[in-house]
Protein backbone atom coordinates (compact mmCIF):
# COMPACT_ATOMS: atom_id res chain seq x y z
CA UNK A 1 0.00 0.00 0.00
CA UNK A 2 2.98 2.29 0.50
CA UNK A 3 4.90 3.20 -2.65
CA UNK A 4 7.04 6.21 -3.43
CA UNK A 5 6.82 9.65 -1.95
CA UNK A 6 8.48 12.87 -0.91
CA UNK A 7 10.80 13.43 2.05
CA UNK A 8 9.58 16.41 4.10
CA UNK A 9 11.91 16.80 7.05
CA UNK A 10 13.62 15.05 9.95
CA UNK A 11 12.29 15.00 13.54
CA UNK A 12 14.07 13.24 16.45
CA UNK A 13 16.41 11.85 13.79
CA UNK A 14 13.43 10.26 11.98
CA UNK A 15 12.84 10.99 8.31
CA UNK A 16 9.28 12.16 7.62
CA UNK A 17 7.92 11.08 4.24
CA UNK A 18 4.61 11.67 2.48
CA UNK A 19 3.55 8.88 0.15
CA UNK A 20 1.87 9.99 -3.07
CA UNK A 21 -1.28 8.10 -2.03
CA UNK A 22 -1.67 10.65 0.78
CA UNK A 23 -2.72 13.21 -1.82
CA UNK A 24 -5.81 11.09 -2.52
CA UNK A 25 -7.02 11.07 1.07
CA UNK A 26 -6.07 14.74 1.54
CA UNK A 27 -8.23 15.68 -1.45
CA UNK A 28 -11.12 13.45 -0.30
CA UNK A 29 -11.09 14.84 3.25
CA UNK A 30 -10.87 18.47 2.11
CA UNK A 31 -13.61 17.93 -0.50
CA UNK A 32 -16.02 16.12 1.82
CA UNK A 33 -15.59 18.73 4.56
CA UNK A 34 -15.91 21.71 2.21
CA UNK A 35 -18.80 20.42 0.12
CA UNK A 36 -20.88 18.57 2.69
CA UNK A 37 -19.91 18.45 6.38
CA UNK A 38 -19.11 22.10 7.12
CA UNK A 39 -22.01 23.60 5.06
CA UNK A 40 -24.45 21.26 6.82
CA UNK A 41 -23.12 21.72 10.37
CA UNK A 42 -22.06 25.38 10.13
CA UNK A 43 -24.29 27.05 7.49
CA UNK A 44 -23.94 30.54 6.09
CA UNK A 45 -20.16 30.93 5.69
CA UNK A 46 -19.79 30.84 1.90
CA UNK A 47 -18.06 28.56 -0.61
CA UNK A 48 -14.52 29.99 -0.34
CA UNK A 49 -14.37 29.87 3.49
CA UNK A 50 -15.62 26.28 3.42
CA UNK A 51 -12.83 25.22 1.05
CA UNK A 52 -10.21 27.02 3.16
CA UNK A 53 -11.60 25.34 6.28
CA UNK A 54 -11.60 21.96 4.51
CA UNK A 55 -7.98 22.30 3.39
CA UNK A 56 -6.77 23.55 6.79
CA UNK A 57 -8.64 20.75 8.58
CA UNK A 58 -7.17 18.11 6.25
CA UNK A 59 -3.64 19.41 6.85
CA UNK A 60 -4.13 19.57 10.64
CA UNK A 61 -5.66 16.09 10.63
CA UNK A 62 -2.49 14.66 9.16
CA UNK A 63 -0.35 16.71 11.54
CA UNK A 64 -2.29 14.90 14.27
CA UNK A 65 -1.62 11.55 12.58
CA UNK A 66 2.09 12.45 12.37
CA UNK A 67 2.16 13.35 16.09
CA UNK A 68 0.47 10.02 16.83
CA UNK A 69 3.20 8.14 14.93
CA UNK A 70 5.95 10.28 16.47
CA UNK A 71 4.67 9.28 19.91
CA UNK A 72 5.08 5.60 19.04
CA UNK A 73 8.49 6.32 17.54
CA UNK A 74 9.79 8.42 20.44
CA UNK A 75 8.95 5.71 22.97
CA UNK A 76 10.50 3.09 20.66
CA UNK A 77 13.71 5.13 20.46
CA UNK A 78 13.80 5.52 24.24
CA UNK A 79 13.48 1.73 24.43
CA UNK A 80 16.55 1.29 22.24
CA UNK A 81 14.73 0.56 18.97
CA UNK A 82 15.77 2.58 15.92
CA UNK A 83 13.04 4.30 13.88
CA UNK A 84 14.54 5.53 10.61
CA UNK A 85 11.34 6.70 8.94
CA UNK A 86 7.67 7.65 9.27
CA UNK A 87 5.47 7.67 6.18
CA UNK A 88 2.06 9.32 5.86
CA UNK A 89 -0.06 7.43 3.34
CA UNK A 90 -3.66 6.90 2.27
CA UNK A 91 -4.70 4.99 5.42
CA UNK A 92 -2.88 7.20 7.92
CA UNK A 93 0.71 6.83 9.08
CA UNK A 94 3.29 4.09 9.46
CA UNK A 95 6.43 4.20 11.58
CA UNK A 96 9.25 2.07 10.20
CA UNK A 97 10.46 0.42 13.41
CA UNK A 98 13.70 -1.48 12.84
CA UNK A 99 12.78 -4.40 15.12
CA UNK A 100 9.86 -5.74 17.11
CA UNK A 101 9.70 -4.93 20.85
CA UNK A 102 11.83 -7.32 22.89
CA UNK A 103 9.40 -7.65 25.81
CA UNK A 104 5.69 -7.40 26.55
CA UNK A 105 6.27 -4.26 28.63
CA UNK A 106 8.12 -2.59 25.77
CA UNK A 107 5.34 -3.57 23.36
CA UNK A 108 2.71 -2.07 25.67
CA UNK A 109 4.60 1.20 26.20
CA UNK A 110 5.16 1.75 22.47
CA UNK A 111 1.61 0.79 21.49
CA UNK A 112 -0.20 2.89 24.11
CA UNK A 113 1.78 6.07 23.33
CA UNK A 114 -0.14 6.77 20.10
CA UNK A 115 -3.69 6.62 21.51
CA UNK A 116 -2.61 8.71 24.52
CA UNK A 117 -1.27 11.37 22.13
CA UNK A 118 -4.49 11.35 20.06
CA UNK A 119 -6.62 11.59 23.21
CA UNK A 120 -4.61 14.59 24.45
CA UNK A 121 -4.96 16.26 21.04
CA UNK A 122 -8.71 15.63 21.12
CA UNK A 123 -8.98 17.25 24.55
CA UNK A 124 -6.86 20.24 23.44
CA UNK A 125 -9.05 20.88 20.39
CA UNK A 126 -12.21 20.44 22.49
CA UNK A 127 -10.93 23.07 24.96
CA UNK A 128 -10.10 25.39 22.04
CA UNK A 129 -13.62 24.92 20.67
CA UNK A 130 -15.03 26.16 23.99
CA UNK A 131 -12.81 29.27 24.05
CA UNK A 132 -14.14 32.78 23.61
CA UNK A 133 -12.12 33.12 20.40
CA UNK A 134 -13.86 30.14 18.79
CA UNK A 135 -17.30 31.35 19.87
CA UNK A 136 -16.80 34.57 17.88
CA UNK A 137 -15.07 32.95 14.87
CA UNK A 138 -17.34 30.30 13.42
CA UNK A 139 -14.73 28.97 11.00
CA UNK A 140 -12.26 28.23 13.79
CA UNK A 141 -15.05 26.72 15.89
CA UNK A 142 -15.83 24.31 13.05
CA UNK A 143 -12.18 23.29 12.63
CA UNK A 144 -11.60 22.82 16.37
CA UNK A 145 -14.77 20.78 16.87
CA UNK A 146 -14.00 18.59 13.86
CA UNK A 147 -10.43 17.90 15.03
CA UNK A 148 -11.63 17.19 18.58
CA UNK A 149 -14.14 14.68 17.24
CA UNK A 150 -11.80 13.02 14.75
CA UNK A 151 -8.96 12.56 17.26
CA UNK A 152 -11.27 10.89 19.78
CA UNK A 153 -12.76 8.78 16.96
CA UNK A 154 -9.23 7.71 15.99
CA UNK A 155 -8.55 6.68 19.59
CA UNK A 156 -11.71 4.53 19.64
CA UNK A 157 -10.93 2.95 16.24
CA UNK A 158 -7.27 2.35 17.11
CA UNK A 159 -8.18 0.69 20.41
CA UNK A 160 -10.09 -2.13 18.68
CA UNK A 161 -8.17 -5.20 19.94
CA UNK A 162 -7.05 -6.57 16.59
CA UNK A 163 -3.62 -6.50 14.96
CA UNK A 164 -2.18 -4.25 13.48
CA UNK A 165 -4.19 -1.60 15.35
CA UNK A 166 -2.80 -0.18 18.59
CA UNK A 167 -5.47 -1.99 20.58
CA UNK A 168 -4.31 -5.26 19.05
CA UNK A 169 -0.72 -4.55 20.04
CA UNK A 170 -1.81 -3.65 23.57
CA UNK A 171 -3.79 -6.90 23.81
CA UNK A 172 -0.82 -8.81 22.42
CA UNK A 173 1.39 -7.31 25.13
CA UNK A 174 -1.10 -8.43 27.79
CA UNK A 175 -1.42 -11.96 26.37
CA UNK A 176 2.33 -12.21 25.78
CA UNK A 177 2.98 -11.33 29.42
CA UNK A 178 0.28 -13.74 30.61
CA UNK A 179 1.13 -16.72 28.39
CA UNK A 180 4.86 -16.04 27.93
CA UNK A 181 4.33 -17.04 24.29
CA UNK A 182 4.54 -14.23 21.72
CA UNK A 183 3.64 -16.58 18.85
CA UNK A 184 0.37 -17.64 20.49
CA UNK A 185 -0.42 -14.04 21.52
CA UNK A 186 0.24 -12.78 18.00
CA UNK A 187 -1.92 -15.51 16.46
CA UNK A 188 -4.85 -14.52 18.71
CA UNK A 189 -4.75 -10.78 17.98
CA UNK A 190 -4.12 -11.36 14.26
CA UNK A 191 -7.22 -13.56 14.08
CA UNK A 192 -9.23 -10.74 15.68
CA UNK A 193 -7.67 -8.20 13.30
CA UNK A 194 -8.38 -10.36 10.27
CA UNK A 195 -12.01 -10.88 11.35
CA UNK A 196 -12.43 -7.14 11.90
CA UNK A 197 -11.02 -6.45 8.44
CA UNK A 198 -13.44 -8.93 6.86
CA UNK A 199 -16.27 -7.32 8.82
CA UNK A 200 -15.35 -3.90 7.42
CA UNK A 201 -15.29 -5.31 3.89
CA UNK A 202 -18.79 -6.79 4.34
CA UNK A 203 -20.00 -3.48 5.80
CA UNK A 204 -18.55 -1.75 2.75
CA UNK A 205 -20.41 -4.06 0.37
CA UNK A 206 -23.70 -3.40 2.21
CA UNK A 207 -23.09 0.38 2.10
CA UNK A 208 -22.25 0.18 -1.60
CA UNK A 209 -25.55 -1.52 -2.47
CA UNK A 210 -27.48 0.87 -0.23
CA UNK A 211 -26.21 3.76 -2.35
CA UNK A 212 -23.29 5.01 -0.25
CA UNK A 213 -20.77 4.35 -3.02
CA UNK A 214 -17.72 6.25 -1.72
CA UNK A 215 -18.24 5.13 1.88
CA UNK A 216 -18.73 1.54 0.76
CA UNK A 217 -15.58 1.47 -1.35
CA UNK A 218 -13.63 3.10 1.48
CA UNK A 219 -14.74 0.47 4.02
CA UNK A 220 -13.78 -2.31 1.59
CA UNK A 221 -10.28 -0.90 1.05
CA UNK A 222 -9.64 -0.33 4.77
CA UNK A 223 -10.91 -3.83 5.52
CA UNK A 224 -8.64 -5.34 2.87
CA UNK A 225 -5.66 -3.43 4.27
CA UNK A 226 -6.32 -4.53 7.86
CA UNK A 227 -7.00 -8.15 6.87
CA UNK A 228 -3.77 -8.38 4.89
CA UNK A 229 -1.75 -6.59 7.59
CA UNK A 230 -3.06 -9.02 10.22
CA UNK A 231 -2.08 -12.06 8.15
CA UNK A 232 1.35 -10.57 7.40
CA UNK A 233 1.87 -9.77 11.09
CA UNK A 234 1.46 -13.39 12.13
CA UNK A 235 3.56 -14.63 9.22
CA UNK A 236 6.42 -12.33 10.24
CA UNK A 237 6.24 -13.62 13.83
CA UNK A 238 6.48 -17.21 12.57
CA UNK A 239 9.43 -16.28 10.35
CA UNK A 240 11.24 -14.60 13.24
CA UNK A 241 10.65 -17.64 15.44
CA UNK A 242 12.20 -19.89 12.78
CA UNK A 243 15.14 -17.47 12.37
CA UNK A 244 15.79 -17.23 16.11
CA UNK A 245 19.51 -17.53 16.81
CA UNK A 246 20.54 -17.17 13.17
CA UNK A 247 23.02 -14.34 12.56
CA UNK A 248 23.30 -12.23 9.43
CA UNK A 249 26.81 -13.58 8.87
CA UNK A 250 25.35 -17.10 8.55
CA UNK A 251 23.07 -16.07 5.67
CA UNK A 252 24.83 -13.23 3.84
CA UNK A 253 26.77 -13.42 0.60
CA UNK A 254 30.43 -12.59 1.29
CA UNK A 255 31.68 -12.44 -2.30
CA UNK A 256 30.17 -9.07 -3.19
CA UNK A 257 30.41 -7.40 -6.59
CA UNK A 258 30.95 -3.68 -5.99
CA UNK A 259 31.75 -0.68 -8.16
CA UNK A 260 34.11 2.32 -7.74
CA UNK A 261 32.73 5.83 -7.49
CA UNK A 262 34.66 7.09 -10.55
CA UNK A 263 33.19 4.48 -12.93
CA UNK A 264 31.24 6.03 -15.82
CA UNK A 265 27.54 5.28 -16.06
CA UNK A 266 28.09 3.78 -19.50
CA UNK A 267 30.60 1.27 -18.07
CA UNK A 268 28.27 0.62 -15.14
CA UNK A 269 25.41 -0.28 -17.47
CA UNK A 270 27.44 -2.31 -19.99
CA UNK A 271 29.80 -4.14 -17.63
CA UNK A 272 27.73 -4.49 -14.47
CA UNK A 273 23.95 -4.19 -14.94
CA UNK A 274 23.86 -6.09 -18.25
CA UNK A 275 26.60 -8.53 -17.28
CA UNK A 276 25.72 -9.46 -13.68
CA UNK A 277 21.95 -8.80 -13.94
CA UNK A 278 21.65 -7.11 -10.53
CA UNK A 279 19.47 -4.01 -10.11
CA UNK A 280 21.90 -2.32 -7.70
CA UNK A 281 25.54 -2.38 -6.63
CA UNK A 282 27.35 -1.14 -3.53
CA UNK A 283 29.88 1.62 -4.19
CA UNK A 284 33.18 1.25 -2.33
CA UNK A 285 36.52 3.01 -1.99
CA UNK A 286 39.94 1.38 -1.67
CA UNK A 287 39.98 -0.67 1.50
CA UNK A 288 36.36 -1.68 1.13
CA UNK A 289 34.70 1.35 2.75
CA UNK A 290 31.04 1.53 1.73
CA UNK A 291 30.26 5.01 0.42
CA UNK A 292 26.95 4.45 -1.35
CA UNK A 293 24.65 2.36 -3.52
CA UNK A 294 23.82 2.85 -7.18
CA UNK A 295 20.76 1.31 -8.79
CA UNK A 296 19.00 1.13 -12.14
CA UNK A 297 16.44 3.68 -10.93
CA UNK A 298 19.16 6.33 -10.50
CA UNK A 299 20.73 5.63 -13.88
CA UNK A 300 17.47 5.76 -15.83
CA UNK A 301 16.91 9.34 -14.65
CA UNK A 302 20.11 10.45 -16.41
CA UNK A 303 19.92 11.17 -20.18
CA UNK A 304 21.78 8.50 -22.17
CA UNK A 305 23.94 11.07 -23.94
CA UNK A 306 25.43 11.94 -20.50
CA UNK A 307 26.35 8.39 -19.52
CA UNK A 308 29.96 8.70 -20.72
CA UNK A 309 30.58 11.87 -18.67
CA UNK A 310 28.55 11.12 -15.54
CA UNK A 311 30.17 9.03 -12.81
CA UNK A 312 28.68 6.64 -10.29
CA UNK A 313 29.62 9.05 -7.49
CA UNK A 314 27.47 11.75 -9.10
CA UNK A 315 24.21 9.84 -8.75
CA UNK A 316 24.66 7.24 -6.01
CA UNK A 317 22.70 7.22 -2.76
CA UNK A 318 25.19 8.25 -0.06
CA UNK A 319 26.12 5.83 2.71
CA UNK A 320 24.56 8.07 5.36
CA UNK A 321 21.15 7.56 3.72
CA UNK A 322 21.43 3.77 3.36
CA UNK A 323 20.07 1.17 5.72
CA UNK A 324 22.86 -1.24 6.65
CA UNK A 325 23.20 -4.14 9.04
CA UNK A 326 26.00 -5.76 11.03
CA UNK A 327 27.13 -9.37 10.48
CA UNK A 328 26.44 -10.00 14.18
CA UNK A 329 22.82 -8.80 13.99
CA UNK A 330 19.95 -11.28 13.98
CA UNK A 331 18.72 -12.48 10.59
CA UNK A 332 15.19 -11.69 11.81
CA UNK A 333 16.18 -8.00 12.08
CA UNK A 334 17.47 -8.13 8.51
CA UNK A 335 14.15 -9.62 7.38
CA UNK A 336 12.21 -6.75 8.99
CA UNK A 337 14.36 -4.20 7.15
CA UNK A 338 14.28 -6.10 3.86
CA UNK A 339 10.48 -6.29 3.82
CA UNK A 340 10.46 -2.48 3.59
CA UNK A 341 13.48 -2.17 1.29
CA UNK A 342 12.68 -1.39 -2.34
CA UNK A 343 15.90 -2.99 -3.62
CA UNK A 344 15.51 -6.17 -1.59
CA UNK A 345 19.22 -6.08 -0.63
CA UNK A 346 21.01 -4.82 2.47
CA UNK A 347 24.73 -4.06 2.71
CA UNK A 348 26.40 -5.82 5.63
CA UNK A 349 29.09 -3.64 7.19
CA UNK A 350 31.67 -4.11 9.91
CA UNK A 351 32.34 -0.54 11.02
CA UNK A 352 32.40 1.21 7.63
CA UNK A 353 33.79 -1.75 5.69
CA UNK A 354 31.50 -3.69 3.36
CA UNK A 355 31.74 -7.38 4.26
CA UNK A 356 28.69 -8.79 2.52
CA UNK A 357 25.15 -8.48 1.21
CA UNK A 358 21.97 -10.06 2.46
CA UNK A 359 18.85 -10.32 0.30
CA UNK A 360 15.21 -11.27 0.71
CA UNK A 361 15.92 -14.30 -1.45
CA UNK A 362 18.71 -15.43 0.93
CA UNK A 363 16.39 -15.37 3.92
CA UNK A 364 13.38 -16.86 2.14
CA UNK A 365 15.56 -19.72 0.87
CA UNK A 366 16.73 -20.42 4.43
CA UNK A 367 13.13 -20.32 5.67
CA UNK A 368 12.06 -22.75 2.95
CA UNK A 369 14.89 -25.18 3.79
CA UNK A 370 14.14 -25.01 7.53
CA UNK A 371 10.45 -25.59 6.80
CA UNK A 372 11.17 -28.61 4.57
CA UNK A 373 13.56 -30.13 7.12
CA UNK A 374 11.46 -29.24 10.15
CA UNK A 375 14.24 -27.03 11.56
Amino acid sequence: MIGKGVRLTKIFGIEIWVDYSWLIIFALVAWSLASSYFPHEYPGLGVTPYWIMGAVSAILLFVCVLLHELSHSYVAQKSGIAVPRITLFIFGGAAQISEEPRSAKMEFNIAVAGPICSFILGVIFWILSKSGFASTHKGFLAIFEYLAFINIALVIFNMIPGFPLDGGRILRAYLWNRWQDIKKATYTVCQIGSAFGIGLMLLGVVNFFLGNLIGGIWFVFIGMFLNQAAKSGYQMTVFKDVLSGVKVKNVMTSNVISVPEFLSLNDLVQNYFYHHLFVSFPVVRDGGELIGIVSVSQVKNVPKDSWHEKRVGDIMIRAAEIQVISPEDEASSALSLLMRNELGRLPVVDGKKLVGLITRRDIMTLLMIKSDLGG
